[in-house]
C-alpha cells in the first residue's frame, strides 16, 4: 500500500530507552497526534490517543471491534486507523526492536520499510548499562514499566548482575541499533538520544520538532522516573562488574556513576 504522505512517524527503539517520555512529550504538543505501542499484545489494543481512545472510554465493544481489526488486517488497520491525523498535522507511534524481530511483525515491518514515506525516529539510550538496569528490574523485581505523576513510585532494593549478562545485552542491543538504522537507510530519520531528552534545555527535542515539521515549544510530560542516580545503590556488586569492564569500550557506562 502507498501513502504519498510526508506527516507520518514511527519511533523505533530498544526497550527502556524512554519511549513512553518521548511519546507523551510529543503527546502535549497540539499539532501531534502520537501514539504509544498499538501493534503489541494481540487481542487487546493499547496506545491509542484522541479521538480514539475517548470512544474506547465511552462505548463498551468499541476496544474489542479495534483490536479485532488490528489482528485481521495489521497493514489496513496502519493505515485506517493509527495513520489518521484526526486534526492534527503529524502522526506517529511506537515499534520497538523486540517487536520488530518477532516474525508475526514481519509483514508490517517489510510494509513500513517499503513505504519511503514513513519518517522514522531512532531513539536511543547512551548508557547501556542504566537501560539493561532499568529492563532487569522492570522485568525481574519490580514489575513496574511506568508511573505517572501522582502514582507512587516503587522501592529498588539492590539487585546483583552478572557481568556477562550485561556484555551480552549491550552488544545485542548495539547489533539491533545498527541493524535497523541499515534497514530503514533509504528513509529520512532522526536520532535522539534518552540524555538528549533529558539534558538542560532539551534542544534536540526541538530539533525533532523541526524534523516533525510543526512549531517549536516546551513540551510536557507526566511520566516520572523509575530509576535512581546512583549505580552504587541499586547495584551491589557495582565494583564487580565495573571492574569486569575495565579498560573496555563499556568502561565508560560507569563514569559519573
Amino acid at each position: 500500500m502507498t501513502s504519498y504522505r510526508d506527516n507520518m512517524y514511527v519511533i523505533t527503539c530498544p526497550a527502556r530507552t524512554g519511549s513512553t517520555m518521548l511519546v507523551h512529550l510529543l503527546r502535549s504538543h497540539p499539532d501531534i497526534c502520537s501514539h504509544d505501542e498499538v501493534f503489541s499484545s494481540p487481542g487487546t489494543i493499547g496506545g491509542m490517543t484522541g479521538t480514539y481512545l475517548i470512544k474506547c472510554r465511552a462505548e463498551p465493544g468499541f476496544a474489542s471491534y479495534l483490536s479485532a481489526e488490528k489482528d485481521r488486517d495489521p497493514i489496513k488497520f496502519l493505515y485506517k486507523i493509527v495513520l489518521d491525523l484526526q486534526g492534527k498535522k503529524a502522526v506517529c507511534f511506537k515499534l520497538k526492536h523486540d517487536e520488530l524481530v518477532l516474525p508475526e511483525y514481519k509483514a508490517l515491518r517489510e510494509e513500513i520499510v517499503n513505504d519511503r514515506d514513513f519518517r522514522i525516529i531512532h531513539l536511543r539510550r547512551e548508557n547501556l548499562l542504566r537501560r539493561y538496569l532499568s529492563h532487569y528490574m522492570a522485568n525481574r523485581v519490580t514489575g513496574v514499566t511506568l508511573a505517572v505523576r501522582g502514582q507512587t513510585v516503587p522501592e529498588m532494593q539492590p539487585v546483583v548482575l552478572d557481568p556477562h549478562e550485561c556484555e551480552k545485552d549491550f552488544q545485542t542491543v548495539l547489533a539491533r541499533e545498527k541493524e535497523f538504522e541499515q534497514l530503514f537507510v533509504q528513509h529520512p530519520t532522526f536520532s535522539i538520544s534518552y540524555e538528549e531528552m533529558i539534558a538542560p534545555g532539551a534542544e534536540q527535542i526541538q530539533s525533532l520538532l523541526d524534523f516533525i515539521g510543526v512549531p517549536r515549544r516546551e513540551l510536557t510530560t507526566t511520566t516520572q522516573k523509575l530509576g535512581r542516580a546512583d549505580l552504587r545503590q541499586v547495584i551491589a556488586n557495582f565494583e564487580e562488574v565495573r571492574d569486569y569492564f575495565a579498560d573496555g569500550p563499556f568502561s565508560k557506562f560507569f563514569e559519573n556513576a
